[in-house]
């Protein structure tokens, strides 16, 4: 179950990130790195419990849910990553309104799409 919390970032975020985001976080807090790396990564993200693309698909709920932007667009392309497609994202979203308001899944919306815009015109750099 525990692997390296890179590794499993790697998976979620993108390998080209794993270096700028670990030195934001040191820059940050170096203790709130290590918890992020060794818990959030290396033990609960890398559970065996969910497979990676549904535990990309409830950080985004929870996310947009709690209204958190900035992680929901690094979360909207993890989903990306593991496989869900925009209407899976956007059928998530439709549920956040149910249970967290209509703004809250309208912001979330916004966020999805210049999320994905970005992945797809990153993935199509990638391509060439």
């Amino acid at each position: 179950m525990s692997e390296p919390g890179p590794d499993v970032m790697a998976r979620f975020v993108g390998a080209e990130n794993v270096e700028r985001g670990r030195d934001y976080l040191e820059r940050l807090d170096p203790e709130l790195h290590r918890y992020i790396m060794d818990f959030v990564y290396g033990e609960v993200y890398a559970g065996d419990g969910l497979d990676p693309k549904t535990r990309a698909l409830c950080t985004v709920a929870m996310l947009a849910t709690l209204g958190q932007q900035l992680q929901l667009g690094v979360y909207v392309q993890a989903a990306r990553r593991q496989g869900a497609t925009e209407e899976e994202i956007r059928e998530v979203l439709r549920q956040v309104a149910v249970y967290a308001g209509f703004p809250n899944a309208w912001n979330a919306i916004a966020t999805m799409k210049a999320a994905l815009e970005r992945f797809d015109a990153t993935d199509e750099d990638h391509r060439k």
